[in-house]
């Protein structure tokens, strides 16, 4: 299911049962050819106003929330694994089944960025999937 105002790159590959909310963005890469690709696995949730970019995987019922970017260069933070994903030179970033990932922020620790209070962009994974969770989501199976 997509909704209004989403873009689908070419070559990115969706997987059964997705909902890839309005004004969402799925990148797909043709070239160069070393690039890669795009992968959103089976019944994965895209929250609205999210990205998903050049060399990510993201693993079967996983959830974005809204607004949340993924791509080569922004790690995400597991809070329940105490783990950081991210991508590497030769490896995409893949986000774990059943994460519920929203977005986040992390400090600047250059000296400069810590007395203007800066931080970066990250996205956090909040929990996993539970019976809480698939009630929320319900509603696809309804709409489809």
């Amino acid at each position: 299911m997509i909704d209004s105002h989403a873009l689908v790159g070419s070559c990115a590959q969706i997987g059964r049962n997705c909902h890839i909310s309005a004004g969402s963005q799925i990148g797909g890469v043709l070239e160069p050819v070393g690039a890669m690709p795009v992968i959103i696995e089976d019944e994965v949730l895209i929250g609205g106003n999210s990205g998903v970019y050049e060399g990510t995987i993201v693993k079967r019922r996983a959830v974005l929330g809204t607004g949340t970017i993924l791509n080569r260069s922004i790690p995400v933070y597991d809070l329940v694994r105490d783990k950081v994903y991210s991508a590497s030179e030769t490896e995409p970033l893949v986000i774990p089944e059943e994460a519920i990932v929203v977005p986040g922020s992390r400090a600047v620790t250059h000296p400069s960025g810590t007395k203007w209070g800066l931080s970066l962009q990250a996205a956090v994974i909040v929990k996993y999937r539970d019976s809480k969770t698939d009630a929320r989501v319900q509603i696809e199976d309804l709409l489809r």
